[in-house]
C-alpha cells in the first residue's frame, strides 16, 4: 500500500453526495419554475372563470383543485428537498473529515420523513456509513496493533536470522578449519600407515631373519654339541696315550736297565778276556761288541726317554688344553644356548612387533578411510551452510522487505485520528 491511498480514495462518497446535491438543485429549479408557472395559470384561467358562465365554470374547478394538488405537492418536495440537502451537506462535510484521517467523526442522522423514498435512503446512507466507519475503524485499529507486533515480529526475526548468520558463517569457519585439519591428519595418517606398512614389510623380514638365525642357534648347538663329545673323546684318546707313554716309559726304564747290566757284563766280559791272554781275545771282541751295542743301547734310550719326556709332556698339555677346551665347549654351549632363547625371545618379539605394526598399518587405513568420510561430510556440511546463509539471507531479505512495507502502511495509520 503506498502512501496517500486512504486520502486518495477517501474523497469519492464526499464527491458522490456533492453530484447528488447537484441533481437535487436541477430539480429544485424545475420544480420553482413549475411552482412560479401553475400560479400564472391558476390565475389565468380564474379570469377565464370569471368571463365565463356558470357552466363553463364548473367545468374548471377539477382543473383548478388538479392545479392547486401540484401547487401543494411542489411546495412539500421544495421543503423536503432542503431537509434532505442539509442532511447530504453535513454528510459531505462529515466525510471529508473522515477522508483528512479523522475515523472518530460519524454522520449524524437528520430528522427526515422516514415515509418518503427519499428520507429512507438519507437515512440508510447515513446508519450504512456509520456502521462502514465503525468497522473501519476497528479494522485500523487491529491493523494498526498487527503492524506493532508484526515489527516486533520481524524485528526479532532479523535478529534471529542476523544471529544464524553469523553462527552460520562461524560454523563455515569452523568447518573450513576442521577440514583443512582432518586433511592434514588424513596426510599424516596416510603417512602413519605408509610408514606401519614398511615397519611391518621390516619386521616381516627380520622375523624370517630371526627364524634363520633361530634355526642356525639350533644348528650351533648340535655342532657345539658334537664338538663337544669329539673333545671328549680326545681328551679320552689323549689320557689313554698319556698311560701308554707312562707305559713306554717303564719299557724303557727296563730296557735301559738291561742295558746296564749288558754293559756291566760286557766290562766284566773284558776284563775275563783280558786275564785268559791269547785265548781270550776272541771274547773280548764279542764283550767289546756287546758293551758298544749296550752303550748305543743306553744312548738310544736316552734320546726315546727324552722324546718320551716331551710326548708326556705334550700329552699333559694336550690333556689341560681339551680339558680347558672341554670347559670352553661347555661355556660356549652355555652361551649359544642363552643365546639362542635370546634370539627366540628376540624372534617372538619381532613376530609380535610385525602383528602389531600390521595391525597399525590396517587400523591406520581404516583411519584413512574414515578421514576420507569425514571429509565428505565435512564438505557435505560446509555445502548445507552456505546454502543455509544464502537462504536465511533470502529469508532476512524478505522479511525488511515486509518491515519496510509495515513501516509505511503505520505512516499512513499514524496520520489517521483513531
Amino acid at each position: 500500500m503506498q502512501d496517500g491511498t486512504i486520502t486518495q480514495y477517501s474523497p469519492i462518497i464526499p464527491n458522490a453526495l456533492r453530484r447528488m446535491r447537484a441533481l437535487l438543485k436541477n430539480e429544485l429549479v424545475l420544480s420553482t419554475a413549475i411552482a412560479a408557472f401553475v400560479p400564472t395559470l391558476l390565475f389565468t384561467l380564474l379570469i377565464l372563470a370569471s368571463e365565463k358562465s356558470a357552466t363553463d365554470a364548473l367545468l374548471l374547478v377539477p382543473f383548478l383543485a388538479l392545479v392547486a394538488g401540484i401547487i401543494f405537492g411542489l411546495l412539500v418536495y421544495t421543503f423536503s428537498y432542503k431537509a434532505m440537502d442539509n442532511a447530504l451537506n453535513n454528510y459531505a462535510v462529515a466525510l471529508e473529515r473522515v477522508a483528512d484521517g479523522d475515523l472518530r467523526e460519524r454522520l449524524v442522522i437528520p430528522n427526515v420523513d422516514a415515509a418518503s423514498r427519499e428520507g429512507q435512503i438519507i437515512i440508510r446512507l447515513g446508519e450504512s456509513t456509520n456502521r462502514m466507519l465503525d468497522r473501519l475503524q476497528s479494522l485500523v485499529v487491529e491493523i494498526n496493533r498487527a503492524l506493532q507486533r508484526l515489527d516486533s515480529d520481524t524485528q526479532a526475526i532479523l535478529e534471529a536470522t542476523s544471529r544464524q548468520i553469523t553462527m552460520a558463517n562461524e560454523q563455515d569457519a569452523v568447518v573450513t578449519e576442521t577440514t583443512a585439519t582432518v586433511n592434514e591428519v588424513r596426510a599424516t595418517v596416510t603417512e602413519t600407515a605408509e610408514r606401519a606398512q614398511s615397519v611391518a614389510e621390516t619386521a616381516q623380514i627380520s622375523v624370517d631373519i630371526s627364524r634363520s638365525g633361530t634355526e642356525a642357534v639350533s644348528e650351533t648347538i648340535a655342532g657345539m654339541e658334537l664338538i663337544r663329545r669329539k673333545v671328549e673323546d680326545i681328551a679320552d684318546n689323549i689320557l689313554v696315550l698319556s698311560e701308554h707313554t707312562q707305559q713306554i716309559g717303564e719299557i724303557i726304564a727296563t730296557v735301559n736297565n738291561l742295558a746296564d747290566q749288558s754293559r756291566m757284563l760286557a766290562l766284566n766280559a773284558s776284563v775275563e778276556a783280558a786275564r785268559a791272554g791269547e785265548e781270550g781275545k776272541g771274547f773280548a771282541v764279542v764283550a767289546m761288541e756287546v758293551r758298544n751295542l749296550a752303550d748305543q743301547n743306553r744312548d738310544a734310550t736316552v734320546q726315546v726317554r727324552e722324546i718320551l719326556g716331551e710326548i708326556q709332556r705334550a700329552t699333559n698339555a694336550a690333556v689341560m688344553v681339551t680339558e680347558e677346551g672341554s670347559k670352553g665347549v661347555d661355556q660356549g654351549q652355555s652361551l649359544v644356548n642363552s643365546a639362542g632363547d635370546s634370539i627366540r625371545d628376540l624372534a617372538r618379539a619381532i613376530e609380535e612387533a610385525a602383528m602389531a605394526a600390521m595391525q597399525i598399518a590396517a587400523s591406520t587405513r581404516q583411519q584413512t578411510i574414515g578421514m576420507d568420510q569425514l571429509t565428505g561430510a565435512m564438505r557435505t556440511i560446509k555445502h548445507a551452510t552456505t546454502e543455509t546463509v544464502s537462504s536465511t539471507m533470502q529469508v532476512e531479505a524478505s522479511v525488511q522487505r515486509l518491515r519496510d512495507a509495515a513501516h509505511r502502511v503505520n505512516d499512513v495509520i499514524a496520520g489517521l485520528k483513531l
